[in-house]
This record gives structure tokens, C-alpha cells and sequence, in this order.
């Protein structure tokens, strides 16, 4: 099974899916334990296709699965998938999936992105017959199981009517659409309304990952191409940056990789920095992989080459940030047998000298509360975080966020304050993060906010 999508559970695990086997109705999913390397089949038990659906982890840490794909003879149009209404859930708890209420609009490659009570918003995708993308938005009640369709006023604006659009929840509780589109739009679910922000300096970015940046009110855009069709025209490694907090934001660039690349991950590492993985250089899905990894620092604005991977991650591929600090990669159905496989990467951090140790912290908070962590390390702590687990597919991670924390320390270790409210830190499961002087984090254990 290739790891096209991608969510990390607060069980350590991580769950992958894909669409299903040959001569089977119901997708494949495979869950890893990263740890030991064992990996378990909890394939759907109904007959649905969940490829290229939306993917969201909800505040009690079930993975709701969004659309998908009409079975393999009952799409009519050959251009794109066709969508549908489907939504499944998968418990952490006992690794089993149940069939969840519907969607209002069958959706093929939509967005899901979680708002300040805990609700999901779905956005975009394809409509039943792969004919033109979905304008009207809904949203999901966790608590009730139930879907509800937004007014008009709602409907995703044509100017930027892709699948997957990149969304960002930002701390004003408005959620920010960065791209493939080169006009950026923000949403304001108060109001139900859209307004226009600002335009890229490069256009169009298909294909092109996004990440809401620490301190939350920036966003990065990296790579892509100008061109949608076939599979992607030739591949920029330029990237740019929007300060939301600005009185009148703007795009601007910021540093260049080295490798010009689309269709990589962008992942928020557990010191703040971000690993563009994989990826490729233009020409099609699969044409020009790039292997080497590179780090972005937001202080700086620069990125610095890393090691580079032993297999193609490009189209399909999927990478998380694991609780130990390292990060999984994986996918890419370039049609070689290696596209099955995983690899793990361990970020410069982990050979920087010894980590941190959380030794005791709480399984859960309340928003604006103060708590204790345990540790024999605190005078050297320069930094505590909440990091979300990454759920992600097709170069978008929908819910991405590093919500740096205000501390104390003392003589019995660190005392931390909790996020004031639902738009610094959604409702949830989080990995909670120490960093020394050094540059090193700790281990992240998962804690639960509301």
C-alpha cells in the first residue's frame, strides 16, 4: 500500500490510506508504529474509495475522512475524479472505522481545516460528476455527528476555486487561503463572508505546499509551478511569506531553496523550523524527483540542504512529525516497487547532544491554565510549545500549527500557560515540546486541549 495520506494519532501511531486493491470496493489504510516498525492492515470495512479525500484529526482524536473517489466504472468523467459524500471516522482507541453522517455536496479532493470550537469547515473538492469544483462550504459538529451547509455568502469565490486549498486558522479565528491561486482570500466564519487579501508575487503556485509559521500570523508558501496541466509545468524553488498581522498584508520573498521542487511536504519540526521533503522538479508527477531535504529558518528566512532520501517522494507522498522528534515519509505511486516503503528522518537537533526530558506533564488543559512540567532540565529550557500532529495529504497538511507557550522556571521544573483561547490552538490533542539552549526537544507526549 503506498502512504498517500497521512495522519499522526495520539496513540504514537500513524495512520496512512490509500485507494483500494485490485479486484476490492474498499480502500486500503495501514497503521504504523514508528517505534517498534510494525505495521498493522485496518483497511475500510464498506465499500468506499477515500483517495484523495480531506482528512481532519477531531478535538477527541478520531480522524474524520471527507469525499473520496466514485468507484473505479462509475465516474463518467475522464478529466478528474468524481466526488462523493462519504465520511468516515477512525478511533485511535481501538483502530476501527465507522461510517460517519454524509456530506450535504460530494466532494473529490477537498479541504478540511478545524475552527475555534472544535467545528470543520470543508471547503472545495470536485462535485458527482468531476465536472467543476464545489463552491458551497459546510461544516462538521464533532458532538452531533451532523454537517450543515453555510449560506451563499459562504461560497468559495471563483477567483480561487482549485481542490485543496491551502487553509490556515490564524489567531484573528478567520481562516486565511494561501494558495494554489495567486490572489489569496480570508474567510471569516462570523460574518460568512470572504474577502480579498493579497496576490502572489510569482502567480499561480500548483502544487505548492503551505505552513502556518510560530507566532501564527505568517504563512509560507514554497515551490510549484505555474502550470496545473498534466501533471505540473516546470518547478520554482522560490518561496514567499504573508504577515497577516500587517495592516495591510502583502506576499514578499523570502529565501530561495536550492532545489526548485512541487509536490513536497512542508513540515513544522519540533524546534520551529520547517523540512521541505521531497518533491519533484517539473515535467510531470514523477519526473525529476528531488531526494534532498532542506530547513527553512523563519528567523533568517533561509533554507540549508540536508541529507537527501534514498527513495522518490514525489506525487502521493505524505511526511509527519513523529512525538520522538523525527520525521516519517512516505508514498509517492511512481510505479516501482519502493513506493510501499517508508523512510524516517532525524532532523540536525538529534545530534546536537543530549535531549531534554519531560519526566511528568498533564494529559490534559483547560484554555489560560497554568501547568507543571516535570523535568531535571528547566534551567537550560529556552522553549515550550503545543505542536499538532500532522494529518495531511497531496502536499497539504490542513491543520499545521507550533503554538509557542509563555513559562516560568523554577526549582521544580517548568511552569507553562496554556493557549488562551480556540484560535491560537484549536480544541484537541497536541505533542507538548521542551527545547534547550542547544536547540534539542524533547520527546513530546500528547496532551488534550478544550
Amino acid at each position: 500500500m503506498v502512504g498517500a495520506d497521512a495522519a499522526v494519532l495520539n496513540t504514537g501511531k500513524v495512520l496512512f490510506y490509500y485507494y483500494p486493491a485490485a479486484n476490492a470496493q474498499n480502500s486500503q489504510a495501514m497503521l504504523l508504529d514508528p517505534v517498534a516498525g510494525i505495521v498493522t492492515d485496518v483497511s475500510l470495512p464498506v465499500p468506499q474509495d477515500v483517495f484523495c479525500s480531506g482528512l481532519s484529526i477531531l478535538p477527541n482524536g478520531q480522524v474524520l475522512v471527507t469525499g473520496g473517489n466514485v468507484a473505479t466504472g462509475n465516474c463518467s468523467h475522464t478529466g478528474s475524479g468524481c466526488g462523493t459524500t462519504s465520511a468516515m471516522l477512525f478511533d485511535p482507541a481501538s483502530s476501527t472505522w465507522t461510517v460517519g453522517q454524509d456530506m450535504n455536496n460530494p466532494r473529490w479532493y477537498p479541504s478540511s481545516v478545524e475552527l475555534t470550537d472544535g467545528s470543520l469547515l470543508e471547503i472545495s473538492g470536485t462535485n458527482a460528476t468531476g465536472t467543476s469544483v464545489q463552491k458551497p462550504l459546510e461544516s462538521y459538529n464533532y458532538t452531533t455527528g451532523k454537517w450543515t451547509v453555510l449560506p451563499v455568502s459562504a461560497n468559495l469565490p471563483g477567483a480561487v476555486a482549485q481542490v485543496y486549498p491551502r487553509l490556515s486558522l490564524l489567531p484573528s479565528g478567520k481562516v486565511f487561503l494561501s494558495s494554489p491561486a495567486s490572489q489569496s482570500y480570508q474567510f471569516d466564519p462570523a460574518k460568512n463572508s470572504w474577502s480579498f487579501i493579497a496576490s502572489t508575487n510569482f502567480g499561480d503556485r500548483y502544487y505548492a505546499p503551505h505552513v502556518l509559521l510560530p507566532g501564527q500570523e505568517k504563512v509560507l508558501v514554497a515551490g510549484g509551478s505555474l502550470d496545473l496541466l498534466a501533471g505540473g509545468g516546470a518547478a520554482t524553488n522560490t518561496a514567499e511569506v504573508i504577515d497577516m498581522s500587517a495592516a495591510s498584508p502583502a506576499w514578499s520573498y523570502t529565501g530561495s531553496m536550492t532545489y526548485a521542487r512541487y509536490n513536497e511536504n512542508l513540515v513544522l519540526l519540533a524546534d520551529g523550523t520547517v523540512l521541505a521533503v521531497g518533491g519533484g522538479g517539473g515535467g510531470g508527477r514523477y519526473a525529476n524527483p528531488v531526494l534532498t531535504a532542506e530547513l527553512y529558518n523563519p528567523k533568517v528566512g533561509q533554507w540549508t540542504v540536508l541529507a537527501a532520501q534514498s527513495v522518490q517522494r514525489s506525487y502521493h507522498s505524505t511526511a509527519a512529525l513523529l512525538p520522538d522528534g523525527r520525521v516519517v515519509s512516505a508514498g509517492s505511486d511512481n510505479g516501482v516497487s519502493t513506493e510501499v516503503t517508508y523512510e524516517i528522518f532525524s532532523p540536525p537537533y538529534l545530534f546536537k547532544g543530549a535531549r531534554p526530558v519531560i519526566q511528568s506533564a498533564p494529559t490534559s488543559l483547560s484554555y489560560g491554565a497554568k501547568f507543571n512540567i516535570i523535568t531535571a532540565n528547566a534551567s537550560t529550557i529556552t522553549r515550550v510549545a503545543l505542536v499538532r500532529p500532522a494529518a495531511t495529504t497531496h502536499a497539504d497538511d490542513f491543520d499545521q500549527r507550533y503554538v509557542d507557550l509563555t513559562f516560568t522556571v523554577g526549582s521544580k521544573g517548568i511552569q507553562a500557560t496554556a493557549p488562551a483561547n480556540g484560535s491560537q490552538a484549536p480544541p484537541g490533542f497536541y505533542m507538548l515540546v521542551i527545547v534547550n539552549s542547544n536547540g534539542v526537544p524533547s520527546v513530546m507526549p500528547f496532551l488534550q486541549l478544550d
